[in-house]
């Protein structure tokens, strides 16, 4: 076995520095945690205190964040979020943008709080892969942002009972990992997201927004008039192919009409043509009698 030049074993050495990297690595991935909730708890506000009475920073045991309200580690001992449970709690003020900081997260719950504004362009970045978003119940404005769709991991999206408006970005329909959504007592319009035979979604989720339309509600009406032209459309063609044929048959009937007539009054057909006949033949023996006379 080969020792280093100060005399120790190459393997120890090696070891040494791939533990010093994890560690680092590890330390670094418990920091940004860390920084995720300390942005949460600066961002919102908490008339009711329950996070100013839970979560304490200055402690510096490890996985010491497991223990504070409302959050799940990955496991008891590492500081890394894995979902953050944070319903009525009285919360206010904007969505937490620094949620990005928990990269190993994959449920939030902000449901029944007093958050507004509207939601961030880029969330489908900020919580690319979370399963569980649950932000129903409180008072979230604007668009649903139509990033939303890069969340691909998504099972459970709820944002009912807010004041969102504007159309459902239709990619929703395209998670195939959807197993409950709703957007129902908002005030949104246009055609909602197809999810094909997906019984986990049904009219509840789509209720009292009056503007919306398509499958399991009213027909869009785009799609009615579109349906509505192709109809008038082929009753206009049946009825134009109907007279044409109707024309066509009078036609060919009146013409056999004529037909018999004539044959009735000239029942050989050749009733000029044989006058005519009988006619050169009186002449032409007028014209032999007039000769016999003269010679």
């Amino acid at each position: 076995m080969y020792m280093l030049s100060n005399g120790r074993d190459p393997g120890i050495f090696v070891g040494a520095v791939v533990w010093l990297l994890l560690s680092c690595s590890f330390s670094s991935a418990v920091e940004s945690d860390i920084n995720c909730l300390k942005s949460l708890k600066a961002t919102l506000q908490d008339p009711l205190g329950y996070l100013n009475s839970s979560w304490d920073f200055n402690n510096n045991t490890e996985g010491f964040i497991c223990n504070f309200l409302g959050i799940e580690c990955w496991h008891p001992h590492e500081s890394k979020v894995l979902n953050i449970k944070l319903s009525d709690l009285g919360l206010k003020g904007p969505f937490p943008h620094g949620i990005a900081n928990c990269t190993s997260l994959t449920g939030l719950d902000l449901s029944s709080n007093k958050l507004s504004g509207p939601l961030p362009e880029d969330i489908g970045r900020i919580i690319s892969f979370i399963t569980t978003l649950d932000l129903s119940s409180n008072s979230f404005s604007g668009q649903i942002p139509t990033n939303i769709t890069n969340c691909s991991y998504l099972n459970v999206l709820k944002l009912d009972s807010n004041q969102f408006t504007g159309n459902i970005p239709l990619g929703i329909g395209q998670l195939g990992r959807m197993k409950s959504f709703s957007v129902a007592n908002n005030q949104l319009s246009g055609p909602v997201p197809d999810f094909g035979n997906n019984s986990g979604i049904t009219a509840e989720s789509y209720a009292n927004n009056a503007g919306l339309c398509g499958k399991l509600l009213n027909p869009c009406r785009g799609a009615q008039k579109k349906s509505n032209s192709v109809v008038i459309v082929a009753a206009g063609v049946g009825g134009a192919t109907f007279a044409a044929l109707v024309v066509i048959f009078a036609l060919v009937f009146l013409m056999r009409r004529v037909s018999a007539k004539k044959k009735e009054e000239d029942p050989e057909g050749n009733k000029w043509a044989k006058s005519l006949k009988k006619t050169k033949a009186v002449k032409a023996s007028y014209y032999r009698a007039y000769l016999l006379e003269t010679n």
